[in-house]
């Protein structure tokens, strides 16, 4: 329920949010945490990622887009969850914005036909691509979950900034993160 808000921010789209949101060097993270469950959204331009904003068509942006794949459907590398164990139970990354419709591999079809509609025509446009990732974990205590730490930095080093926002059973808040400051401190404030 506390995830509602968080992902229908994240989940729009539209050229106008992604426009004004667009800014190299800052990711956007949202973090609903509920009982046993942390939901986890990223947005991020495509240049912290991999390196450029485009379709990759050179054997070393596939190799980026490959690398960064990787990284990325691997979330236990990306967090290190602190007074419990939390484990990832589902995923999705959007890549789609720099491979074409075919090479992305969407779980979901109608997402991918959506952003292959979208973008017709749109080629030859200077954009601004983003790359979204979603995770869920459950967690054996959520009650213990205590902080996270984000090892965005070090995995993407044309990362700068996290803006993060948070919402739990006890607390909500929000901070920016740079490469010296990676904890997010979920305990309530006095």
């Amino acid at each position: 329920m506390l995830s509602i808000g968080l992902n229908a921010e994240s989940l729009d789209h539209d050229d106008h949010h992604q426009q004004e949101a667009h800014l190299h060097g800052l990711v956007e993270m949202t973090l609903a945490i509920e009982g046993n469950t942390v939901e986890l959204n990223l947005e991020s331009p495509a240049a912290n990622i991999v390196g450029f904003e485009h379709l990759a068509s050179t054997p070393e942006q596939h190799a980026s887009v490959t690398r960064a794949k990787t990284i990325l459907d691997l979330p236990k590398q990306l967090l290190t969850f602190i007074g419990t164990r939390c484990e990832s139970t589902t995923q999705q990354v959007d890549f789609s914005a720099v491979l074409k419709p075919v090479e992305t591999h969407h779980k979901e079809e109608t997402h991918s036909e959506h952003k292959e509609h979208t973008n017709e025509g749109h080629e030859d446009h200077q954009t601004h691509s983003e790359i979204s990732a979603r995770y869920r974990f459950h967690c054996d205590k959520g009650t213990k979950l205590t902080a996270i730490k984000v090892h965005l930095f070090d995995l993407f080093p044309r990362i700068e900034t996290v803006h993060a926002a948070w919402v739990s059973d006890s607390n909500q808040a929000s901070a920016v993160f740079t490469a010296g400051s990676t904890t997010i401190n979920l305990e309530r404030r006095q």
